[in-house]
């Protein structure tokens, strides 16, 4: 085996690229990224870059020296149109075609879209490049009205940056909590009240009638009843897998490029990784995760297998977010049902859930608690037996390891 192509330019791709080589292998690997930007860390485009403390320097992941350094071809501004499976080729949009003796597919994710009144508007954002984040921050200005449309952790990150560069932020969510899918109800209550104790308005249950404006989003009407006069929109409504490459090429795809625990498609030459990446395990269903932590181990994981390896994978479920002063940080399994809860008390507003199914420790969240994670970490991958209180009740946690 000579020549890997990693189709895309994010975390994920970076990763699988610096594997290959510290593993060993000293073929042609090549990288092709769409974007014009060096690969960069999307984590702080909501926060540091918003905030103007961050840019494309210091948030970039491989610059032109150390992909040199590494033996890595990194290609920018380079689109894949096709996958040609049978002649183990890539087709880009400039007309070349490149051969590949395996191939991995880490084309992460894109911002889901409203259409509708909001479709063109001037001054509605999206947040998923850090073009993006340049745009929206030049638009942050103290004393403007800034709606995030969606409770996710995107919407609610943008939102608290916008608080702290001296805005006002509206928050509007159809669901009856924030961040929903992935946050049980009693840690969401908690969260929408750090959001509310710093000014952000909330709005649960809630859904935009009408929207005022031509060119730019001037007002929206609240099923509620109320008019807001905004000045500038986000939009945080999830993600959708970039799939489109693997499907056109006849890959089994369902939100997501359908994997095996190996990282394999349905081609054993192609892998894929990262936020695009739908792993099934066994005959259960596919799950696709969207975090830092999956896209970097999970990629290191197909990188291994690429040379052959054999190596299964776990997902890495342990993700965190930034808000104000409060770190979020969560893993496992959250929300098992008929499981046990149990949450241990910190300073001020903090605590730790923990989430147990039987005495095995399954999951738990550190909110305002970040040091607790670490040693969470350890006890779950120690199969630490939840018998009695101890987790709440410790004075240290570090003792129960």
């Amino acid at each position: 085996m000579e020549r890997i192509i990693i189709i895309g330019g994010g975390l994920a791709a970076v990763s699988a690229a610096k594997t290959l080589r510290t593993e060993g292998f000293e073929g042609t690997v090549t990288v092709l990224s769409e974007e014009g930007q060096f690969p960069y860390d999307r984590p702080p485009l909501s926060k540091a870059v918003l905030q103007g403390t961050a840019d494309a320097q210091s948030t970039c992941l491989l610059n032109a020296e150390a992909a040199q350094n590494l033996g890595i071809d990194l290609q920018l501004n380079q689109r894949v149109e096709a996958i040609d499976r049978d002649a183990h080729v890539v087709r880009l949009s400039s007309g070349a075609s490149l051969p590949y003796d395996r191939l991995l597919i880490a084309t992460g994710s894109r911002a889901r879209m409203l259409d509708g009144p909001f479709a063109g508007k001037a001054n509605v954002f999206y947040l998923r490049t850090i073009a993006d984040a340049e745009r929206l921050r030049a638009q942050m200005v103290p004393g403007k009205r800034l709606l995030s449309i969606g409770a996710g952790w995107i919407g609610l990150e943008v939102a608290a940056t916008a608080r702290k560069s001296g805005m006002e932020a509206v928050v509007v969510e159809l669901a009856d909590r924030l961040c929903a899918r992935s946050l049980p109800k009693d840690v969401g209550v908690a969260l929408a009240d750090v959001h509310r104790g710093n000014g952000t308005v909330i709005h649960l249950n809630t859904s935009i009638v009408t929207v005022g404006g031509d060119d730019r989003v001037e007002s929206v009407t609240l099923s509620n009843g109320e008019t807001l006069l905004v000045d500038m929109v986000v939009v945080g409504i999830g993600a959708i897998a970039n799939d489109a490459i693997a499907r056109e090429a006849g890959l089994e795809t369902g939100n997501g490029i359908i994997v095996d625990e190996f990282l394999r498609t349905s081609d054993p030459l192609i892998f894929a990784a990262g936020d695009v990446a739908a792993m099934r395990v066994g005959g259960g269903q596919p799950t696709r995760m969207e975090s830092w932590a999956n896209a970097q181990d999970q990629a290191a994981a197909a990188a291994r297998n690429l040379l052959g390896k054999r190596e299964p994978y776990a997902i890495n479920t342990w993700f965190w977010s930034d808000q104000y002063d409060l770190n979020i940080q969560m893993i496992g399994d959250n929300q098992p049902a008929g499981g046990t809860l149990l949450v241990r008390k910190g300073e001020g507003k903090s605590f730790t859930r923990f989430s147990a199914i039987g005495d095995r420790l399954v999951g738990a969240i550190c909110f305002g608690a970040p040091r607790d994670m670490a040693i969470v970490r350890r006890l779950m991958s120690k199969g630490y037996a939840v018998t009695d209180d101890s987790l709440i009740t410790a004075p240290d946690l570090r003792k129960l390891l």
